[in-house]
């Protein structure tokens, strides 16, 4: 796909050429505005007002990239002083984001602001915006498209220079995980992803990725390895959908960083006119790209206001409108760029439009990726049993040196909000009870004694605390923890029980798999979801009871023999928060 940034040489250099043809067309369309602008006053001060009265105010909210050329157009609208249904017409435009719009219709309001017409960046925000049968009868689209802004990827020149994957085709994968089809850690890309929760930008790209992954369990641990590792950057300002690309092309940190983002075209021409020394490299997705659409959508359900609001529709059909969205670095609705495009790098025609999502897609995504940004309360416990001594190989480590060395090192994967205990079993480790608590639950960043949670507990993993000749009383230990995480509940996080494992239970003293069972299912609340996650190192010679343990809980037991299997373990651990409590047996 030519995307107009792909010669040789000088590809990342802008001469003096290019930033003079940039000035010359940034006044060109100046003047064309102008003109447009001041013929459109001389026809306001030769109109006499056709109306005189009470107004009518349609309130009217939009994403900020958008508001330049809707408060135009509504600064032409209220001057000619139209007359609706017997009053006098006007709009108020406000700028506010469109995910937050989008929330408050589907709760029945948009907060205090009583919206009568919206413009979001995206049509996947109605499908948020629909989510209840009353939401769906309120929320009706005009059929009028302002504008469009195809998504594009972004890097600063110098640090594209340095990176031979961003030549004349660039995939989605770039912004992948590299288990996920993308380029290599060692290439030290920075992706600055934006919010999907926030962004029509970034959501569109999470349908996409999750597209590339496809569906099924490895697809759900490498949506979770992108969400937990790629940088989400919050908007550039509160009520728009895109971060700052002044941020992103200037990275404050070392020298030799190589930031890449989604971003929207018109992004680019706003970024690329402020900075004409420094403009962004660019690459349309060669499997081929979303776009940013910018639909005029009524949300009020009859009288004055929404016949006011069709009134300023049609006004938005105008081409003024349609001229001043162009001057502003958007395409039409109809998918024409005027002549911008190449003066910034991109392509004049459209280019390849993927299919858009389905009607329900967006709050599938939306919904994924809330739960894998969840924040987690676990209850870590390992095996300190005689067993935990067995070497993996003959002369090599023991299972506890391996486990332990594994979950030290997976103590960086949580980020601090993270909270943690940590307890070990064996038999009788506390008088009669075959646990004993090493650590109590809270945050990983908070202190426990002189130092950090995440250190104490990074430091026990490695301490070697295996009891010779102790046999393993897993079951007990698995009832008195799910009897601790549920009466300790806490909604606002995923609640689980982490168990690192021989995976044997042969303490004669302890209570049988079947009374385990038993009270677990006098215990499990839907209300109170608190499942049981099992690593188990090694072959046991039956594994039954413990899966059956872990299915009473919603849970999974994953047998390893390999240290190297943990990290995706636990990606796919996190995975599972995409379909709970419906995941696949």
């Amino acid at each position: 796909m030519t995307t107009g940034r792909t010669g040789a040489g000088n590809r990342y250099r802008p001469g003096r050429k290019r930033r003079l043809s940039t000035a010359l067309f940034t006044l060109f369309a100046a003047a064309i505005a102008a003109t447009v602008l001041v013929a459109l006053g001389a026809r306001t001060i030769s109109a006499k007002p056709s109306c005189a009265g009470q107004t009518t105010t349609a309130q009217v909210a939009v994403s900020s990239e958008i508001a330049p050329v809707v408060q135009k157009v509504a600064t032409y609208f209220n001057s000619q002083r139209r007359q609706v249904d017997g009053r006098c017409a006007a709009v108020a435009v406000h700028q506010v984001s469109a995910a937050t719009v989008a929330a408050g219709l589907a709760r029945g309001s948009a907060g205090k602001l009583a919206v009568n017409a919206w413009v979001p960046d995206s049509s996947l925000w109605l499908d948020v915006a629909r989510a209840t049968p009353a939401s769906t009868r309120l929320v009706q689209p005009s059929g009028l498209v302002l504008a469009e802004s195809p998504l594009v990827i972004a890097m600063p020149r110098p640090a594209a220079a340095r990176m031979p994957i961003f030549g004349s085709s660039v995939g989605w994968q770039i912004l992948a995980p590299p288990s996920g089809g993308g380029p290599s850690r060692a290439l030290g890309l920075n992706v600055q992803y934006p919010d999907p929760l926030q962004s029509a930008a970034g959501l569109a790209g999470l349908i996409e990725l999750k597209r590339l992954f496809g569906y099924g369990r490895a697809a759900r641990g490498e949506m979770a390895t992108f969400a937990l590792n790629v940088q989400v950057v919050p908007p550039g300002t509160g009520a728009g959908s895109l971060p700052s690309l002044d941020t992103f092309a200037r990275p404050s940190g070392a020298s030799d960083t190589a930031p890449v983002t989604l971003t929207s075209e018109q992004a680019v021409v706003a970024f690329d006119r402020a900075h004409p020394d420094q403009p962004l490299a660019v690459r349309y997705p060669a499997q081929g790209t979303f776009q940013l659409s910018y639909p005029y959508v009524l949300t009020t359900s009859g009288g004055v206001p929404l016949a006011v609001a069709k009134a300023f529709g049609t006004a938005l059909r105008s081409s003024y409108a349609s001229a001043y969205a162009r001057y502003e670095g958007f395409r039409t609705g109809s998918g024409a760029g005027g002549a911008w495009p190449a003066s910034y790098g991109l392509q004049s025609a459209e280019p390849h439009l993927l299919r858009p999502p389905g009607p329900s897609q967006a709050g599938k995504e939306l919904h994924a990726w809330r739960v894998l940004g969840l924040g987690s309360r676990f209850l870590a416990i390992n095996d300190v049993s005689a067993a935990m001594a067995t070497p993996v190989a003959p002369g090599g480590p023991t299972l506890e040196q391996v486990l332990g060395r594994t979950s030290a090192a997976g103590m960086k994967r949580f980020p601090d909000s993270t909270q943690m205990g940590l307890w070990a079993f064996a038999s009788h480790l506390s008088g009669a009870l075959p646990y004993r608590q090493l650590v109590s639950i809270g945050p990983l960043a908070g202190p426990f004694g002189v130092v950090t949670r995440r250190q104490a507990i990074q430091h026990l993993a490695l301490s070697g605390q295996t009891v010779p000749h102790a046999p393993a009383a897993l079951y007990g230990t698995l009832l008195a923890a799910y009897k601790q995480m549920v009466a300790g509940y806490q909604p606002q996080y995923v609640n689980d029980i982490i168990v690192l494992t021989a995976g044997l239970e042969n303490d004669p003293s302890d209570i049988s798999a079947a009374t385990l069972l038993r009270e677990l299912h006098t215990m499990v609340k839907p209300s109170r979801p608190v499942e049981i996650l099992m690593v188990v190192f090694g072959v046991p010679k039956d594994l039954g009871d413990l899966q059956q343990v872990a299915k009473a809980t919603n849970g999974k037991v994953w047998p390893v023999t390999s240290a190297a299997q943990i990290p995706q373990i636990f990606y796919r651990a996190f995975g599972r928060r995409i379909c709970q409590p419906h995941c696949p047996k």
